[in-house]
């Protein structure tokens, strides 16, 4: 379950998974609080993927809060992607910034079709 997420979100690395999850893997079993973080962590990735081109206005803004929650930085609240990354064993800088590297790739012209930079 997990290793298929994390295929699906980061780029292929040339390391051992003992490397990349060390000890601090996650279990096996996992509790409900964790699958609840893991559920929110995957639709964010999700809905980066899914809706990098959407056209309409309910498949941008899903985008658009996908993108600015993995983009904040601030761990004041509970679910807030580092915290759940922390939770969850994870280097939030890390798969923050695998995700927005594939981001950046592409919605560079897909921003400009839908948000168009304006000089004054």
């Amino acid at each position: 379950m997990y290793d298929d997420f994390l295929a699906r979100i980061l780029e292929p690395d040339a390391c051992l998974p003992s490397e990349f999850y060390g000890n601090r893997g996650l279990s096996r079993q996992v509790d409900g609080e964790k699958r609840l973080m893991l559920a929110i962590l995957k639709d964010a990735a999700e809905c980066l993927e899914k809706y990098r081109r959407a056209r309409n206005s309910s498949g941008r803004e899903l985008y658009q809060n996908a993108l600015e929650w993995v983009e904040d930085k601030n761990t004041e609240w509970l679910f807030a992607f580092d915290n759940i990354c922390d939770l969850l064993g994870f280097d939030p800088d890390y798969l923050r910034e695998s995700l927005l590297k594939r981001e950046h790739r592409t919605t560079g012209q897909v921003r400009d079709k839908f948000y168009p930079v304006t000089t004054h």
